[in-house]
């Protein structure tokens, strides 16, 4: 009978260690998937949250019309992007429910197994208790010592088969009330989707709507043109002006660089190799993409290259309304966009921040009246334009998010947009490829 109990015990202590080693790693895998979905989610929601308050804004004039549209197909986009994290969630969630549907059908099995087993026990206990075998066993023992074990082997027998039946009990309790919260969290997420198919839909209905109005633009093309043509033209004569700064930073620190090393060279009283002196005082930095060659410059260069898409954005709160470099207008046919950096679309009342640590290099007027700040990270420069405030001077120090302006609203069409670019020298970069995602 000891022999038979040692065994269940065994078999039982076994069973229980590997269900509970699967189920905590299947659900510590399962739950760090859901923590991703749901901080994603979160993130999605309050873009859409702010593309609705964009559109709130664009609403206020008809002229707005086609704001509006680039605005809506933003939050379409980010609408679809919201379902299928949703739907994501829900697979995994569904994947957590069959999974402890099948661990609960075989622990039901193997309790069942067990059981049985107990009963057989029990009913060898009570036979043997009825005859006095538990006595007489006791006192057939050959000394006190064993007499000692055999009385505490059946109080460890009784006490081990009440809390073997408790940690059934608990384990069956704890799996059913697992299932239950599981598909509760299925139903309110298949709730959450629907719900959010409604808004797509409801969103596609805007959509077409606004492609109405864009058909109506369209037959006015002359003037619309000649709007666009004539913004063109101040994005040109600003984007000299960028360029010719960017220009002259280039310059300066090629200057500065050839200086040092030429005083590197006169300083160096133990002259070995002329050939080699000579070779050195003509050596500078000579490319483009470098702006300055000093440790303490070079340490910011790195620090800044080493952020790539991890950037702040230069305003807050915004959506890319205009994207890097020569590409078609978004709704507008035939009609060719270039732009030397992003446009960023926010709310009124925004301001522009400094996207990393740096000095301001220049603040200049723009075309339209409207102020440009150019900062300097090193090797690095980032341009914020179209500010109709500015709270920094040339030769300020910046920090990471600091504010730097007020972006402008348009009064003719109520667009509040930051033009916004990175340079590497004179090099233009996307700045897409650098602030975060």
């Amino acid at each position: 009978m000891k022999y038979h109990l040692i065994q269940l015990k065994k078999q039982y202590n076994a069973l229980i260690l590997v269900f509970i080693f699967s189920t905590s790693c299947f659900c510590v895998y399962s739950q760090n998937d859901k923590i991703k979905l749901q901080e994603n989610k979160k993130k999605i929601e309050q873009e859409i949250r702010f593309t609705n308050q964009l559109l709130k804004e664009t609403k206020k004039d008809k002229q707005n019309s086609l704001n509006q549209l680039i605005v809506l197909k933003n939050q379409i986009n980010k609408r679809e992007e919201l379902i299928t994290n949703i739907n994501q969630e829900i697979n995994v969630i569904n994947s957590e429910i069959n999974y402890t549907q099948n661990s609960v059908e075989k622990l039901i099995k193997d309790l069942a197994t067990l059981k049985t087993e107990y009963a057989r026990m029990i009913i060898a206990a009570n036979k043997n208790r009825g005859s006095n075998n538990i006595l007489m066993f006791i006192f057939a023992s050959e000394n006190f010592n064993q007499a000692f074990q055999r009385v505490k082997y059946y109080k460890q027998y009784s006490s081990y088969r009440k809390a073997q039946a408790q940690l059934i009990t608990n384990k069956q309790n704890e799996l059913s009330q697992k299932r239950q919260e599981l598909v509760s969290q299925k139903q309110n997420q298949n709730q959450l989707l629907s719900n959010n198919e409604t808004e797509k839909t409801q969103l596609t209905h805007e959509q077409e709507a606004k492609n109405v109005a864009v058909q109506q633009l369209q037959k006015t093309e002359k003037e619309l043109l000649k709007t666009l043509r004539k913004k063109e033209s101040e994005a040109r004569k600003l984007q000299k002006d960028i360029e010719h700064i960017i220009a002259e930073e280039v310059r300066k620190a090629k200057e500065a660089s050839k200086l040092r090393a030429e005083n590197k060279v006169k300083s160096n009283k133990n002259v070995t190799n002329p050939t080699k002196i000579e070779k050195e005082e003509t050596k500078v930095k000579t490319t483009s993409e470098i702006l300055t060659d000093t440790p303490e410059e070079m340490a910011l260069s790195n620090s800044f290259a080493a952020n790539r898409g991890k950037l702040p954005w230069p305003s807050e709160k915004g959506i890319i309304s205009s994207t890097f470099g020569n590409h078609s207008h978004p709704e507008l046919p035939g009609i060719i966009i270039n732009n030397d950096g992003i446009d960023i679309t926010t709310n009124k009342g925004s301001t522009a921040r400094a996207i990393f640590n740096g000095e301001v290099t220049a603040v200049i007027s723009g075309p339209n009246g409207n102020d440009v700040v150019i900062i300097r990270h090193g090797n690095f420069l980032s341009v914020y334009s179209n500010l109709v405030t500015v709270y920094v001077r040339r030769g300020d120090k910046v920090s990471t998010k600091q504010k730097i302006g007020l972006i402008s609203t348009n009064d003719d069409d109520d667009k509040t947009i930051l033009q916004f670019q990175i340079w590497k020298g004179n090099s233009k970069l996307n700045p897409s490829e650098w602030i975060a995602r």
